[in-house]
């Protein structure tokens, strides 16, 4: 797992601290947590998840907790009494899951109607710094910090959607972006996970077509794909380090990435 933790931004400090302030009523259950403890969770972590104090809670227990086998619905008051955490450890870069992308399906799981509007709204905005904190800085800038737990955009942006969590406030932001960092991951996700066949390419939503018709009308949106089109030409190449994107030895390096892309939504 992961050690290497990040300091959250001020934006991001408050996001965390507003859930911890909403969700601070609920209580640790005081019976077995939705997990499996006999072939799944370690039992003394699940103890542990349930008697120490919820800051003293780390990666690993979460870990455990999101990988364990689960109900298909999952119990709301359970979730809202760690979610502050788990967002806490997010904001950090802590690995939470084996797959970026399913960091949050405990919370998506949720019935419809578990969380209030003030609880939602709580959500919602923390999703929105996150995803725009991330999109700020891109691993081919120099000294760039991996928000995105190395995954890409579009994988944050379905780990959001399997939470439970609207889209469309961050697909705006992602699109009135101006950073050299929101293009870069634009092209960069676009280029491994969606042009080639132009649809999107994640195991994880091949049995979520909401989530693939969304994706797919955004990126093939004219509008966007000129809006985008101008951010990659108005690009300081400057400030981008000019390695090998993969390890397979195609000589795919960033301005290979951009110059593709920049053809393929321009066609």
């Amino acid at each position: 797992m992961n050690e290497k933790l990040l300091k959250p931004s001020f934006a991001m400090s408050q996001a965390v601290e507003q859930a911890y302030a909403v969700f601070k009523k609920y209580r640790a259950p005081s019976h077995m947590l939705d997990v499996c403890i006999s072939c799944c969770m370690d039992d003394a972590l699940e103890k542990e998840m349930r008697c120490l104090p919820l800051l003293q809670l780390t990666a690993r227990h979460f870990y455990e907790y999101n990988t364990s086998a689960k109900s298909e619905v999952q119990p709301g008051n359970e979730i809202k009494y760690f979610l502050p955490r788990m967002f806490d450890l997010l904001s950090q870069g802590a690995e939470l899951h084996h797959s970026t992308e399913l960091y949050l399906d405990r919370l998506g799981r949720c019935e419809a109607g578990t969380f209030s509007v003030q609880e939602r709204a709580v959500i919602d905005a923390f999703a929105l710094v996150f995803f725009s904190e991330g999109l700020r800085r891109h691993h081919w800038q120099e000294q760039a910090s991996n928000h995105f737990m190395g995954g890409n955009a579009f994988d944050i942006l379905l780990m959001f959607h399997l939470g439970g969590i609207g889209l469309e406030p961050l697909l705006a932001h992602w699109l009135e972006a101006e950073s050299t960092g929101a293009t870069l991951h634009y092209a960069n996700a676009g280029y491994w996970d969606f042009w080639k066949a132009r649809e999107l390419e994640n195991a994880f939503a091949d049995d979520r077509p909401v989530f693939r018709e969304t994706m797919k009308s955004w990126l093939l949106d004219a509008h966007h794909r000129d809006l985008f089109a101008k951010k990659m030409l108005a690009l300081d190449m400057s400030t981008i380090e000019q390695h090998s994107a993969c390890g397979c030895g195609a000589g795919m390096g960033p301005k290979e990435i951009l110059d593709s892309v920049f053809d393929l939504i321009a066609d």
